[in-house]
């Protein structure tokens, strides 16, 4: 929009008059000696008649201030104030208090009127400017969110892809929720607590009956979500967390692993609660057997494929057994199902990790452990085609890898490869890839003195598991992401590396540019919009 640059003021000219009329039965001539002051007139200029900004940018207008009649203009002898209003409400937002307008708007996405007033501190005379300005989401919905650990506090960076270059992400939003305000007061978005965990997906409540695209944000504090599909809005009071329990409760979550719009489930002190817009709020816990008073606790592992009825499978930690539950379920299933020298319903030993790969026709794979020996269990889960069917789950294989499997001792991370089916899992600074068909393994990357903060691969929501996957989704969909830092540097060293993993156990490619000037990754989670 080209705007014309005028130097106009809107003149506040009070003149003051000193004199006495005095009112009796007659008239008397006034014959006092009096002084008449006039007040100079102070021009406002160098204001134009509107402004647009996005959200973040710091505004930059600069007032040209003078008295018409040539009074000397002190900076110092006035003070100044910037106020928006909103529509043709009387609700006031000072922005600023100062002569220039020069930093990043204190208001959410809307349009504004704006007063500027100076004000002389000896007398209290002021003078003002009216202007339109409006604030509108230079955000793009398409890109990266990276959860980092400053100091023990969260901070959400945002990588912004490129749309008519996929995988390139020109631009970056440090520090994302700063930029992003209240709808209604103002005040930018601050997490509390340490960072957990994040993930993007389509959702509503009984608040905000419309699906959008929201990111959520997992501390040991509080829940949040983020409106990406109206711009990256927020506003506190309509996006509580709580508008997604029964009753409140719980007030937040450690994770959430979204199945299909609208639907979910959430992890917290070993509980696990589902959400569906239709079926059920968060509230009641799914981990527990009907007719048996209370729940059991279980693993925060699980294994789900995307985009699908809920169908999932959890661990029970107390009692060593597998269970399973879909969209509909107000409880748990045991699966009372053996195979391969392994019965599901009475494992016998505790879970380590489990995980879910769309290859081999869909396969949850778990990390078992007793008595200093460390198993594999591979169990054929199957892409569901109907909503309402049981998915045939059966065990595929059960091996012990505790000589095999190098390092696998002191492992703390793993992941399943979504094209070819491989484990990773890190053991000290490095990364190993084992193929579980042919049993072999390998170290991937070795990372020296860097630590590994985070190994993942994303969950897609809106690709089906049996899509293939190509172009734009190739890192989202395929990639295995792996996050460092140096020891020594945790709050600016880290980096985020995407691979893709190569047929009969090659190399790793690299799928998208390293991210850089990170602190210490805790999670990443891709906007598919």
């Amino acid at each position: 929009m080209q705007m014309k640059k005028q130097y106009q003021g809107v003149l506040v000219a009070i003149t003051l008059l000193v004199g006495i009329s005095i009112m009796v039965t007659g008239c008397r001539k006034d014959l006092g000696n009096y002084t008449y002051d006039q007040i100079d007139s102070l021009a406002i200029g160098n204001i134009l008649e509107s402004y647009q900004y996005s959200t973040g940018i710091s505004a930059n207008i600069q007032p040209e201030l003078k008295f018409l009649r040539g009074t000397s203009f002190n900076e110092n002898d006035y003070s100044y104030e910037w106020a928006a209003y909103t529509g043709n409400t009387s609700t006031k937002k000072i922005i600023h208090t100062e002569k220039n307008l020069d930093v990043a708007l204190p208001l959410p996405i809307g349009r504004y009127t704006v007063y500027y007033v100076v004000k002389q501190k000896s007398t209290g005379i002021t003078w003002q400017r009216r202007f339109n300005l409006e604030v509108f989401g230079a955000f793009q919905p398409g890109g990266w969110f990276v959860l980092n650990d400053i100091s023990g506090k969260s901070r959400l960076d945002y990588y912004q892809e490129n749309r008519d270059t996929w995988n390139s992400f020109p631009v970056i939003y440090r520090d994302l929720t700063s930029l992003i305000k209240d709808v209604n007061t103002g005040n930018s978005m601050q997490l509390s607590g340490k960072p957990l965990s994040i993930t993007a997906f389509y959702n509503k409540d009984g608040v905000n009956a419309s699906s959008h695209y929201r990111l959520y944000i997992n501390t040991d504090k509080e829940t949040e979500w983020i409106n990406v599909t109206t711009g990256f809005t927020w506003d506190k009071l309509r996006y509580a967390f709580s508008n997604e329990t029964v009753s409140g409760e719980p007030a937040s979550v450690s994770a959430i692993y979204p199945g299909t719009t609208a639907c979910a489930y959430a992890y917290k002190d070993h509980q696990l609660y589902l959400y569906h817009q239709v079926y059920s709020l968060y509230g009641t816990p799914v981990n527990r057997i009907s007719g048996i008073a209370g729940t059991f606790p279980i693993s925060e592992h699980f294994a789900a494929p995307y985009n699908t009825a809920m169908h999932a499978i959890f661990f029970d930690t107390q009692n060593k057994r597998f269970l399973r539950s879909f969209m509909s379920s107000v409880g748990a299933t045991v699966l009372n199902i053996s195979g391969q020298g392994l019965n599901l319903a009475n494992v016998g030993k505790d879970l380590v990790w489990m995980g879910y790969t769309r290859s081999f026709n869909g396969q949850a794979v778990a990390i078992l452990k007793d008595a200093g020996r460390y198993y594999l269990a591979r169990l054929g889960f199957p892409y569901p085609t109907t909503t309402a069917t049981a998915i045939t789950i059966n065990v595929t294989s059960f091996e012990d890898i505790t000589d095999r499997l190098t390092g696998i001792a002191t492992a703390d991370k793993f992941v399943l490869d979504q094209q070819y089916g491989y484990l990773f899992y890190v053991s000290g600074s490095k990364l190993y890839q084992y193929d579980m068909d042919n049993k072999t393994v390998k170290v991937a990357k070795d990372y020296g003195s860097r630590a590994i903060s985070l190994l993942k691969v994303n969950r897609l929501t809106l690709t089906s598991s049996s899509t293939n996957i190509s172009g734009r989704l190739l890192s989202p969909g395929y990639g295995i992401i792996v996050a460092s830092y140096d020891v020594q540097n945790p709050n600016t060293s880290g980096t985020v590396e995407f691979f893709v993993a190569s047929a009969l156990m090659g190399n790793l490619t690299t799928s998208t540019e390293t991210f850089s000037g990170l602190g210490k990754v805790v999670d990443i989670a891709y906007s598919e919009l």
